[in-house]
């Protein structure tokens, strides 16, 4: 009987589990209403949210290597407070967000899906969580390769839209914007900047995701080396390929215009390219979405696992598959109650959940980050953050 996950995840494919949960399905609605808020200066409120995500990635990548195991937030907390109540709290409020953010996303592939055929939503998204649980059982090595697949085929989305924008910028089939023009806003000084920042804000959640990564430390094949470069380096490619679109977009459709679209990216892509523009995003979308699904069940399992390793919940969760070499019983629990949530039905009342989940997991994980360095500064820490 297996005792011990399976340990087969390079550097580059842990990144590409990053990126494709901080792409995700986020860009495809968000870039409009944060148009409207920036302008021109979209690209700004881009870097705005990437800095301010990369300081709870920085914690993220020091905490991970002192604690290079599943249920990353709960053994961190667990360490700085000294509370099991307190760490017990924190695992309980990660695990709700991954359960929460897979059954909201799926509620949002099932939308997708209906684009191509008329269908039971709710129906669509039980169908695409049990397909996700199976392959999360089935193991890291296959859900890795399905990420890898969903991955692409989102970067191709968005590099359609850089390569054709930026081509047609260069040839002057679109006149180039004023990417430092500030929009209109009524105040002086400093306070000119309040909507780059209002729209960082609302970026930011285009963001979450990075922080799943601290939880696949156990199928790492080096989590010491690859764990602090997993996380900047899919925030680097993610905030790169985030600031090309943003630089396009204006260019192709006026910031007021496109904040009026519920499908930004769809009209940019009608008006560079046009044809079946709407399909080829909607089907981006799909991969995008279950991408998430699945990738967010995997997190949810390993810190369901990583719990039960600590002795802080029940052991059957600890279970591990002696061929599939998966947390087989967390992986069931975390399918069935992925299920369970979709009985909220609005995809409007889970994401708020994940919203409110993430601020008070991020407050606890930089917190926890502090206080280590006063309470354990003799711990070997192979990575620090700076500064």
């Amino acid at each position: 009987m297996a005792t011990e996950l399976k340990r087969c995840l390079s550097l580059w494919e842990i990144v590409v589990y990053g990126v494709g949960l901080i792409l995700g399905a986020g860009i495809y609605v968000l870039i409009g209403p944060a148009a409207g808020l920036a302008g021109n200066l979209l690209w700004l409120s881009f870097l705005f949210a990437a800095i301010v995500a990369g300081l709870t990635a920085l914690s993220y990548a020091e905490l991970s290597t002192i604690f290079p195991k599943s249920g990353a937030e709960f053994l961190y907390v667990k360490a700085a407070f000294g509370s099991e109540a307190i760490a017990w709290v924190i695992g309980v409020c990660a695990l709700i967000i991954g359960i929460s953010t897979a059954s909201a996303v799926a509620v949002g592939f099932a939308r997708y899906f209906g684009f191509f055929l008329i269908s039971n939503p709710i129906l669509v998204a039980i169908i695409l969580i049990l397909l996700m649980t199976l392959i999360n059982f089935w193991g890291i090595e296959q859900s890795a390769r399905f990420n890898l697949l969903a991955t692409i085929i989102e970067v191709s989305g968005l590099l359609i839209i850089i390569g054709v924008g930026l081509y047609q910028l260069i040839i002057g089939h679109l006149s180039v914007p004023n990417y430092m023009e500030l929009p209109s806003f009524e105040a002086e000084g400093l306070s000119r900047y309040i909507p780059i920042a209002s729209a960082g804000a609302l970026i930011f959640f285009a963001y979450i995701g990075f922080e799943d990564i601290a939880n696949i430390a156990e199928e790492a094949e080096e989590p010491l080396k690859v764990l602090p470069k997993a996380f900047m380096y899919s925030l680097i490619i993610s905030t790169a390929l985030y600031v090309l679109v943003a630089l396009v977009v204006v260019a192709v459709i006026p910031s007021t215009e496109l904040s009026l679209s519920s499908q930004p990216l769809s009209a940019v892509m009608e008006k560079l390219i046009g044809g079946l523009s709407d399909n080829l995003i909607a089907l981006v979308a799909l991969f995008a979405t279950a991408n998430t699904v699945l990738i967010t069940l995997i997190v949810a399992a390993r810190m369901l696992y990583g719990m039960a390793q600590a002795g802080s919940i029940p052991a059957p969760f600890g279970k591990i598959h002696s061929r599939r070499q998966t947390p087989w019983f967390a992986i069931i629990i975390v399918g069935f109650l992925a299920l369970t949530f979709l009985g909220f039905k609005k995809i409007e009342v889970l994401a708020s959940i994940t919203d409110v989940g993430v601020f008070v997991l991020f407050f606890f994980v930089n917190v926890s980050n502090i206080l280590l360095r006063y309470k354990q500064p003799q711990t070997d820490r192979p990575w620090r953050t700076p500064f």
